[in-house]
């Protein structure tokens, strides 16, 4: 055994690898003038990717070339690549948010791998803190939506216009059927967009349980403003908050009501139509 565990050492030194003390290489320190937070773009507010920012305010250029990024609300995170950043820049290095657990907050540990200069590989922890909230946002988002499916099924179905011209509403009809699964959770309402304002009787602001019987809802909608290029130019004009209340979920959690290619289409004609822009 001594003889296998001497064979099993002498390969792993010869690999240029740790050696068999059971240690761990030591953390050093950031260097000074380095720093990182966690962000998310407005345009991937859609999808998953998000980011740590590493600024190099030093005199010195770092090489990237690993990180683990560490939090309680998401399973750990590995990137691995090759990012130089010269002295007095920064790099965003990006990735695909996991699905996110309920909780507060955001506030993770990033364990980066890099080189100062031409130097050895090196290690340092350091936090990467969603300084203006964007990601912590959307982990909300992912406990709203988590949390809704533990509590009902919602089904979404095809918009209609009612009325003509500028006096016209989108009429969404949102059916959410309780599973009984849980007691303590309740529909709060949907949220406008920078391009739909929730109009008069749509249930924006609302106190709905989700406990028994079906819940049947009626979202409507009428253009924030009329204006061609915001329209053009839009990229989160249809993403409409479903707020959820329960006794897990963040003071206005919401996540983005699902819809199809076909229903965001309609939101789109909608606005022309109803703006006069066709």
């Amino acid at each position: 055994m001594m003889r296998a565990l001497a064979l099993v050492c002498s390969a792993t030194l010869l690999l240029g690898l740790t050696a068999c003390t059971g240690e761990l290489p030591k953390l050093v320190p950031l260097p000074d003038g380095v720093s990182l937070l966690s962000d998310q773009t407005r345009l991937h507010r859609k999808d998953r990717e998000i980011f740590v920012r590493i600024h190099n305010k030093s005199d010195k250029a770092l090489r990237i070339e690993a990180f683990t990024l560490m939090s309680d609300r998401i399973p750990d995170v590995k990137w691995t690549g090759s990012e130089d950043i010269p002295p007095g820049t920064e790099a965003d290095l990006e990735y695909d948010m996991p699905k996110a657990g309920c909780g507060t907050g955001f506030t993770p540990t990033v364990r980066l791998t890099y080189r100062v200069g031409d130097g050895e590989r090196q290690e340092s922890d350091a936090q990467a803190d969603d300084r203006y909230g964007n990601i912590s946002h959307a982990m909300d988002r992912d406990c709203a939506e988590t949390t809704l499916e533990e509590a009902a099924h919602v089904e979404v179905g095809d918009p209609t216009i009612v009325g003509k011209g500028g006096d016209s509403v989108l009429h969404l009809p949102v059916t959410m059927t309780p599973t009984g699964n849980r007691d303590d959770v309740r529909f709060g309402g949907f949220g406008s967009t920078v391009l739909f304002n929730q109009a008069e009787g749509s249930p924006a602001d609302v106190d709905i349980p989700l406990v028994k019987d079906p819940v049947r809802l009626v979202m409507q909608v009428t253009p924030a403003r009329c204006d061609g290029h915001a329209l053009a130019d839009d990229k989160v004009g249809r993403l409409f908050d479903v707020k959820v209340l329960g006794d897990d979920v963040g003071d206005n959690a919401s996540f983005y009501l699902p819809l199809t290619t076909p229903q965001r289409v309609t939101f789109f004609d909608f606005y022309r139509s109803h703006c006069g822009l066709d």
